[in-house]
């Protein structure tokens, strides 16, 4: 008997050859994507940007682990892979004969006798696929699994960007607050000074009040940035599901490049459609084309055989002999001859839902070229605007203590002070802000360009 249902398997695996109806599907990225990206040199290097060579600072790559081991959205995704796994799995065997192994005992009576009647038998049934539609499902099943995994690559990627911009955020707060409470030390010893001065009759009330009104908004100005610090660590934490360990929260905002590493210099266009939202898109793209051959085969006739081989025998002792062997063969065919429509609906909205991703896979190109052209513009000026800014400041710090120094021994107005201290305040907060976009650029780059998650 093994014998015999070993050849059924291999008669039903003879006719499961299939001519796919599915449409070649050319994917010409050339058509939407330019040969090079503007203000940057031309390359040849389609390599991505690697995690673990793009993170410099120890803390922010343990951040990172944290967030990539506890997210809730990769979780999510995570699951969905699975999802999407089991789904391939189903249509995938339905490639293969189901093979079913059954027993049974009848015992009748009739009139004065009685009969027992006992069975086992293997039994297989297969569609034969000679159109492939289950080929195009299985495919259709299949890359809609691989665009699932590279979602998850690419919510890994968002989460990243995420994670170090709220990590950099919190270190510029920090440093804000920090300058704020020098500046507070400050306008708190100027206000003493005002007082004094007043007393002794060389200035206004108008210049004590309006210290003192300096000295109140320089409160609020550390009750904000305070606020804001707790905010980012808010927003970290939801990215980790966990508290935030005290030992990675940042002293301050370090103005070097020990946080994170620079791109190369050169790099070609072509490394967008490695992007994991890109190849997503791409993969959903190939499901929706394997949605046709598998509509199209939907008017062709489908075959199925049903097979089956065992023993019968009134007798439990003698099951197994070869006398009571038995076997049978039940082809079936099934001809579409009138849907109302059905088949051609579907073929129809098969081939719309290619059409309309084939405009988002094109769209999503598109888009990703302009996000990274906008992110080398800025790196192109980037520079020049943080050395225009650290000169500024400096200037402006000189003036700064000239006319504080100046209010101090007499001779300088309050006025003038006031206004000096204010464009210094300003400008080290934009100072301090520039770095923060300078890092922030670095990060848009390397999430724009599809850097890889190792």
């Amino acid at each position: 008997m093994i014998r015999k249902s070993i050849s059924l398997v291999a008669l039903s695996m003879l006719f499961s050859s299939c001519v796919s109806l599915a449409p070649k599907l050319d994917i010409n990225s050339d058509e939407v994507v330019a040969k090079s990206f503007k203000n940057y040199q031309i390359a040849e290097d389609n390599s991505t940007i690697k995690l673990n060579s793009f993170l410099i600072d120890e803390n922010l790559k343990t951040l990172i682990n944290l967030v990539l081991e506890n997210n809730k959205d990769i979780k999510i995704a995570l699951l969905r892979v699975e999802e999407s796994k089991s789904l391939y799995r189903i249509e995938e065997s339905n490639l293969y004969p189901k093979i079913d192994a059954n027993g049974s005992f009848n015992r009748e009576k009739k009139e004065e006798i009685i009969k027992n009647n006992y069975k086992a038998s293997v039994g297989t049934v297969f569609e034969l696929d000679l159109f492939g539609k289950n080929r195009s499902l299985n495919d259709a099943a299949k890359n809609s699994f691989l665009a699932t995994q590279y979602a998850l690559s690419s919510t890994k990627l968002s989460l990243i960007s995420q994670t170090i911009n709220s990590y950099l955020s919190l270190a510029t707060n920090i440093e804000n607050l920090n300058l704020q409470k020098k500046i507070y030390e400050n306008l708190s010893s100027v206000y003493e000074l005002t007082q004094k001065k007043f007393t002794a009759g060389v200035i206004g009330k108008e210049d004590v009040l309006s210290s003192f009104a300096m000295l109140k908004e320089s409160q609020n100005e550390i009750i904000s940035y305070e606020n804001q610090i707790q905010i980012d660590i808010n927003s970290i934490e939801l990215l980790l599901g966990s508290a935030l360990n005290e030992s990675l929260i940042p002293n301050s905002l370090k103005k070097d490049d020990s946080y994170l590493a620079l791109v190369k210099s050169g790099i070609s266009s072509n490394v967008l459609l490695n992007r994991p939202d890109i190849k997503e898109l791409e993969y959903q793209l190939r499901a929706k084309n394997a949605n046709i051959g598998a509509a199209r085969a939907a008017f062709f006739p489908s075959i199925a055989l049903t097979a089956n081989t065992g023993y019968s025998s009134s007798s439990l002792n003698n099951l197994f002999s070869t006398p009571n062997s038995f076997w049978q063969i039940s082809p079936s065919i099934n001809l579409p001859i009138f849907t109302a429509g059905e088949n051609s609906a579907k073929l129809d909205l098969s081939e719309t839902q290619k059409e309309i991703a084939l405009n988002e896979y094109q769209k999503g190109i598109q888009t990703a070229f302009k996000e990274v052209n906008d992110a080398l513009m800025v790196r192109k000026n980037i520079y020049t605007k943080l050395q225009n800014q650290k000169e500024l400041t400096t200037s402006i710090q000189d003036a700064y203590n000239i006319a504080l120094n100046s209010y101090k021994i007499g001779y300088g107005s309050y006025l003038n002070m006031l206004i000096a201290q204010k464009a210094y305040i300003n400008s080290q907060k934009t100072l301090t802000q520039t770095y923060l976009e300078e890092l922030e650029n670095r990060v848009e780059i390397f999430k724009t360009l599809g850097g890889e998650i190792e």
